[in-house]
């Protein structure tokens, strides 16, 4: 379960800090699901809404990474307008693309 959402207004703001989750890779929801699950939060959508996943990146690859020695890798890529940081030790950073949101809305 993911917890420790920023406010909702966050993505609006272009200077804003990124919205942080921390998630617990060893519960029974994969790396690749909190991903699409933070990223929804953080752009006021729901995971049905985004882009597939695996149109940016291997989720098996992710959750494999993701899941190996805690805290060791920190995997950052685009996604569905947002520039995401994952952590072995849990931690997902969302920081919302305004450029590429435009982009994609188009």
């Amino acid at each position: 379960m993911c917890s420790g959402m920023g406010s909702s207004d966050a993505p609006d703001q272009p200077n804003s800090p990124p919205e942080a989750v921390h998630h617990d890779w060893q519960g029974s929801e994969p790396p690749s699901v909190a991903v699409v699950e933070a990223v929804a939060a953080a752009t006021d959508q729901t995971p049905t809404e985004l882009p597939l996943l695996q149109n940016t990146l291997d989720p098996d690859a992710l959750n494999a990474l993701l899941t190996g020695e805690p805290g060791s890798v920190t995997v950052s890529f685009q996604y569905a307008g947002a520039v995401v940081s994952a952590s072995g030790d849990g931690s997902i950073k969302i920081r919302i693309d305004k450029d590429a949101r435009e982009r994609d809305s188009i």
